[in-house]
């Protein structure tokens, strides 16, 4: 228990909980063994438990089946649809065979509001956690932007330099059979 005590402890839900709160989560946890291609859950479910991986690989696809990223023990999924209960945004599927540790909503809840120190630490890191990942696709979706409009912008210098050889054969005399082709296009 004392080591699992001390993984906990290096999860960012956890910062800044006491001893004391780590073991009461680990009270409420129960043990959980995934076979690899096994679904931890899947998106448009309810989220009713979330899951501290200790071993093994776990893939995170969208809602169209495309992977979205690959996790690595130590880590923890569904934190969040678990505290609002809202559906699945996301299938999790292990990749290697997985350890986990669970937490279903109907045993955490009870505990947040018996205490709550414990509640406000906890959705604040929660918080804190998703401004990360939010921070994060914003740099991606900058990054993307990006590479669309460097694109873009070798598109249109090609364009320039197709219609400079296109005015060039013009006025070479071969201007009926270019212009041709530009109204047939």
């Amino acid at each position: 228990m004392d080591s699992l005590q001390t993984i906990l402890k290096k999860l960012f839900i956890f910062r800044d909980c006491r001893a004391g709160h780590i073991r009461d989560v680990l009270k409420i946890c129960s043990s959980r063994t995934f076979k690899a291609d096994e679904s931890l859950c899947s998106q448009g479910e309810k989220s009713e438990e979330m899951f501290i991986i200790l071993s093994g690989r776990v893939q995170i696809d969208a809602a169209d089946g495309s992977p979205l990223l690959s996790e690595t023990a130590v880590t923890l999924i569904g934190e969040a649809g678990m505290l609002t209960g809202e559906s699945r945004l996301a299938t999790v599927t292990a990749q290697t065979d997985v350890k986990a540790l669970v937490i279903s909503r109907n045993t955490l809840m009870p505990k947040l509001s018996e205490d709550p120190v414990l509640a406000s630490l906890i959705y604040r890191n929660v918080l804190f956690m998703e401004r990360s990942k939010l921070i994060a696709s914003n740099q991606r979706i900058a990054q993307l932007l990006q590479e669309v409009a460097e694109g873009d912008e070798y598109a249109a210098s090609d364009e320039e330099e197709d219609g400079e050889v296109e005015e060039d054969a013009y006025e070479a005399g071969e201007g009926e059979d270019v212009a041709e082709e530009v109204e047939a296009a």
